[in-house]
């Protein structure tokens, strides 16, 4: 296997020094050195300037410019070349100058200094080579940080506008929806005049999608505050379990109409929260509803944890669970990932995820297909 080839500049004033280094490479196995040796600083700095060197051994004691001279015009010039200092000091001061002011290492010359030439050389090479390594990866991750930024600062650009734009034709959508709704109350009342049985029953079919809209729409509405920054809390100390219990009697009749029981695990006494009391209703809307959804047969239970300055809220349903691969995408916006079609916005976990973050808490999902899913929510004192 062919060696690599390493250009050397020699910088010595001294021939025989010059000439016993010279051969000492020529024994070496690591590279095929072709050195150039020059005696003056002067000359090196015109031979840099002309040629590329892999590394330079640069003598301390030289005519007119020396060797720390010669270091401060290479670091002037910006040459990338790594330099080995040959020097005759054997101060330590000397020497940690040397390494100040750009040498990558330093030798003294001493008795048979020329065998360690070689070994001095591999690890120069090496530790230049490293920190080039090193330069290049920083240069590189700084270009591609400096992309990401633009990159995300324009995506941020575009999330706002979407939001805007939701927010803008939820608000458009809204108030005629209402005037809809209002006018069909009036003919279901008849304050248009008598209203036979089918018209009754194509009524309900229409308030069926308008409600569904109208649902839609306050969750649009309430993801644009999120999003926006705009969703305020008035927050009081409120008895958790009391609320609890007064959103799961809402879903009694609908729970009943499948078949599946509601199970309240509640202690025997109150425990308060600091929180908005129609935001935390709406979370508990959003996953009661949601299990009873979802579940078929069995039961969903509602379980309350008084822990030490929190409480934790368990609702767990016997419904279809979710793959272990999916359940990170449970609270993302306008997922559902049970495969079953089911009504609704996607926004509802998503929704109440934030609002139990917007009041620094913690919401997580215990699920496995087949098996029925847990959501556990918890709120501060």
């Amino acid at each position: 296997m062919a060696k690599e080839k390493l250009k050397v500049l020699m910088v010595e004033d001294n021939p025989t020094d010059a000439l016993v280094v010279k051969k000492r490479l020529q024994k070496d196995s690591a590279f095929d050195y072709e050195v150039t040796h020059v005696v003056s600083g002067e000359e090196a700095l015109l031979s840099m300037e002309k040629n590329s060197y892999n590394i330079v051994l640069l003598d301390y004691n030289l005519p007119k410019m020396g060797g720390m001279e010669m270091l401060a015009e290479i670091k002037r010039k910006n040459i990338e070349v790594p330099v080995i200092m040959i020097t005759g000091q054997g101060d330590e001061i000397v020497a940690a100058q040397l390494i100040k002011e750009g040498a990558l290492d330093y030798l003294p010359k001493r008795e048979n200094y020329e065998d360690a030439v070689p070994f001095i050389i591999r690890k120069t090479i090496a530790e230049f080579r490293s920190k080039l390594e090193r330069v290049r990866l920083q240069k590189e991750i700084a270009l591609r940080k400096e992309e990401l930024e633009k990159t995300n600062a324009k995506l941020t650009e575009l999330d706002r506008m979407k939001s805007d734009f939701v927010a803008n034709v939820v608000h458009e959508l809204k108030t005629p929806l209402t005037i809809i709704k209002g006018n069909l109350d009036n003919i279901d009342q008849g304050l248009a005049g008598e209203v036979q049985a089918k018209q009754k029953e194509i009524l309900g079919d229409v308030f069926k999608v308008i409600n569904r809209l109208s649902r839609l729409i306050n969750d649009l509405l309430d993801l644009s505050k999120i999003e926006s920054g705009k969703m305020e809390l008035n927050k009081e100390g409120l008895d958790i379990v009391a609320l609890a219990g007064e959103v799961m009697e809402t879903f009694e009749i609908l729970a009943a109409g499948k078949k599946i029981g509601l199970v309240k695990e509640f202690p025997e006494k109150t425990v308060t929260v600091n929180a908005d009391k129609d935001k935390l209703t709406q979370v508990f809307i959003n996953l009661i509803g949601n299990a009873i959804k979802f579940t078929d047969k069995g039961s969903v239970t509602v379980r309350i944890i008084e822990l030490q300055g929190e409480a934790q809220v368990e609702i767990h349903d016997t419904g279809p669970g979710i793959p272990q691969d999916q359940a990170d995408k449970i609270f993302d916006k306008f997922v559902r990932v049970v495969a079953e079609k089911k009504e609704g916005t996607g926004l509802g976990l998503p929704i109440a995820k934030d609002i139990i973050v917007l009041h620094k808490g913690r919401i997580r999902v215990e699920s496995e297909s087949g098996k029925g899913s847990r959501f556990i929510f918890i709120m501060p004192k």
